[in-house]
């Protein structure tokens, strides 16, 4: 079972330790170290660590996040910001050289920190995060395939169409149709 490492502020006595012990596991975490100022938990899953930081406010805690992780969320915010739509690719554009230039880390760093924190590859992401951005405008704007391919840096539609086969199992066509069936749906409200 995967174990996870959870640095707390404000823990200052034995009876922080056994609160947070307790609070951890009312949480149905399993607690197999405990010291202060952190914890050390094993979980099935990824825990949730919004729950546990209310969790552990309520007691006049506070969770601190690892430096990795910290790195973890501006990887995802600027994959976020480079594939929103708006983000103007210059020619030649690499998300790893744009990366390691923005985030100040050579990207074999932020590669290895992304994938062990996360289970998956930056790269399997990515494609991922720009397939559910493809499916969004495909069902919500009047976008072409052709301008969605352009406004999330697909090679070509013929790109974007492969990958989009290879994530979902289905072709951009069938999220055209629900737009339409959508749009219908809106102008003949059901009676």
């Amino acid at each position: 079972m995967p174990q996870y490492t959870l640095h707390i502020k404000g823990m200052v006595c034995q009876r922080c330790i056994s609160a947070v012990k307790q609070a951890l596991e009312a949480l149905g975490l399993e607690v197999l170290h405990i010291d202060l100022g952190m914890a050390t938990i094993s979980s099935s899953q990824s825990p949730d660590m919004q729950l546990i930081a209310e969790k552990l406010e309520a007691l006049g805690f506070s969770l601190l996040e690892d430096k990795q992780q910290q790195l973890v969320d501006k990887i995802k915010a600027l994959v976020a910001s480079v594939y929103s739509g708006e983000f103007d690719f210059p020619e030649n554009f690499r998300f790893s050289k744009y990366a390691a230039k923005q985030l100040h880390r050579s990207y074999e760093v932020l590669s290895q920190a992304f994938s062990a924190a996360e289970n998956t590859t930056l790269e399997k992401y990515i494609i991922a995060y720009r397939v559910e951005k493809v499916k969004e405008l495909l069902v919500y704007t009047p976008a072409t395939l052709a301008d969605i391919a352009f406004r999330l840096g697909f090679s070509s539609e013929a790109h974007l169409s492969r990958q989009f086969k290879a994530q979902t199992g289905l072709n951009p066509s069938y999220f055209i149709k629900l737009r339409k069936e959508k749009e219908q749906l809106g102008q003949h409200p059901p009676r």
